[in-house]
């Protein structure tokens, strides 16, 4: 995708973390923090705060003990029924070997005590601990003013090591669903940039919304993945689909007036028509020939069903034996709808949307492959559909498709026609890139014509437009006497010699 805010996608941070204040940040933070950092996140879920240190190696510390107030109306550290479990230490610096306290003395007041053996102390600065809280259902980003954690006491080694507490805060946020791109509005960009997500994902790759990246225009902060993904989620399914971008341009357009995330009717969990659509039955494969640069390709023909909206197609392949030449969705009619495509290692998907049913008579998904022209011994694969979900349902396929490819050689073959009269063609084949001649011999071993064919690439030259043609006469262009000759196929340091029949 090009063009507008954030169209470029970048990698996801998958912890979610958030950037390591530097020990001589400009924002004020002080060299010896342990500071709480600020989220947002909406009423109902779950939010995780990180909270970080500063670098402490060297320093030999093997104790934290931290005391935090936080909002007990808005939220609530997370816990079972053997108490609170709201403080983890994975991923961050603290040594898996430590000892984690943690106990809610008093609802609104969290303490935490770190602990490990004096020869595994802290080893840098970073995250020290998550803190997972609740957010109350009744929570409203429009009543609810920001929440400040902070931090009332904090000890390294009994205070033998300097620490100086920096708090955070908590804002309820009200998701404006659809808006991935963060501009404030619901637009066709948006849904593209669904799609541009899920045909990533198909393949393999994770990449960002452009409100994780900077603070949407309804929002102090960027959001984290799991938010993000719920703003995308507009049907709430539980994760994007190709469906979710048909419903932001149903929406954008007036078709429909609220997402199902927003409390609008529920989407039946399934499309009858398509689940009873027995999709194996159209899907096909077909090869041009076993011969390396051939094409492959793979068909869908989804004329056979009505109302689709939406569509999602991933397929598997071995990379080192084809390669993607392109992948396309055609209609006889109707609105062209909005697709995009990825491509991972040995993965390739498409995902289309479009606001109003398409146009499904001869409606045709092709992906065609090329076999890969350095293939140098037989060698067997097969182009896997690996993913299908059309409208909402998602199908299992089992379709393969299986294919060979069979390498190049030198090859000199029979010319046509032959006996002749009065001109032939000779067909050869090529195992490698070279300078070609086919030089014709009497039985009295004297060249009769030299065909200087010139440089060829690899590959076969059997048709009458490709092979060497022969009119049936000598270098001075005289037509030559019946009998029988002797062709040679030279290419590089290759040879290859037959006889012919000219019959008068």
């Amino acid at each position: 995708m090009t063009g507008g805010a954030g169209a470029a996608p970048t990698l996801v941070d998958p912890t979610g973390v958030g950037t390591i204040v530097d020990n001589d940040a400009a924002d004020g933070t002080p060299a010896d923090y342990v500071r709480v950092v600020s989220r947002q996140g909406p009423s109902g879920s779950v939010v995780t705060i990180p909270v970080e240190i500063y670098d402490v190696a060297g320093l030999a510390v093997t104790a934290v003990d931290l005391d935090l107030l936080y909002d007990d109306l808005v939220l609530t550290p997370t816990s079972d029924v053997g108490g609170v479990i709201a403080v983890t230490t994975t991923g961050g610096v603290v040594p898996g070997a430590w000892s984690v306290i943690q106990h809610v003395p008093t609802p609104g007041q969290l303490s935490i005590s770190l602990a490990g053996a004096f020869d595994a102390p802290l080893p840098t600065g970073g995250l020290l601990v998550h803190i997972d809280f609740d957010v109350a259902p009744t929570a409203t980003a429009d009543t609810t003013p920001p929440s400040a954690i902070q931090i009332t006491a904090a000890r390294l080694n009994e205070g033998a090591v300097s620490i100086t507490g920096v708090d955070g805060t908590f804002t309820v946020l009200d998701l404006m669903y659809g808006d991935v791109t963060g501009d404030g509005t619901i637009s066709a960009f948006d849904g593209s940039w669904v799609l541009e997500w899920v045909a990533n994902d198909l393949v393999g790759t994770v990449i960002q919304f452009p409100i994780e990246i900077t603070a949407p225009a309804w929002a102090s902060l960027p959001l984290l993945p799991a938010a993000a993904l719920d703003v995308a989620d507009v049907d709430d399914d539980g994760s994007p689909t190709a469906m979710d971008a048909a419903d932001i341009l149903r929406k954008r357009v007036g078709i429909i007036d609220i997402f199902v995330a927003e409390g609008g009717a529920a989407a039946p969990a399934a499309d009858a028509g398509v689940l009873s659509y027995d999709i194996r039955g159209d899907f096909r494969g077909s090869v041009t020939s076993e011969r390396p640069g051939a094409r492959i390709t793979v068909s869908l023909d989804a004329s056979a069903f009505g109302g689709l909206t939406a569509g999602e197609f991933a397929f598997e392949f071995d990379s080192s034996l084809v390669r993607l030449v392109e992948m396309t969705l055609r209609s006889d009619g109707g609105d062209r709808p909005l697709q995009v495509q990825a491509e991972g290692d040995g993965r390739v998907a498409m995902a289309f949307a479009s606001a109003r049913p398409i146009e499904t008579s001869g409606a045709l998904l092709d992906v065609t492959f090329e076999a890969s022209p350095s293939v140098s011994t037989s060698r067997e694969g097969a182009i896997r559909a690996t993913h299908l979900r059309l409208n909402r349902s998602l199908i299992d396929t089992g379709f393969s498709y299986p294919f060979r490819i069979e390498p190049y050689s030198f090859a000199l073959m029979p010319n046509y026609p032959n006996p002749f009269n009065p001109e032939t063609w000779i067909p050869f084949e090529l195992s490698q890139d070279a300078d070609v001649a086919v030089l014709i011999y009497g039985l009295d071993g004297n060249i009769v014509r030299k065909l200087d064919l010139g440089y060829r690439p690899i590959g076969e030259y059997r048709a009458r437009q490709s092979a060497a043609y022969w009119d049936g006469r000598n270098e001075i262009g005289e037509r030559v006497a019946s009998g029988v000759y002797v062709y040679e196929l030279q290419a590089g340091a290759e040879r290859a010699v037959r006889k012919m029949v000219i019959s008068k």
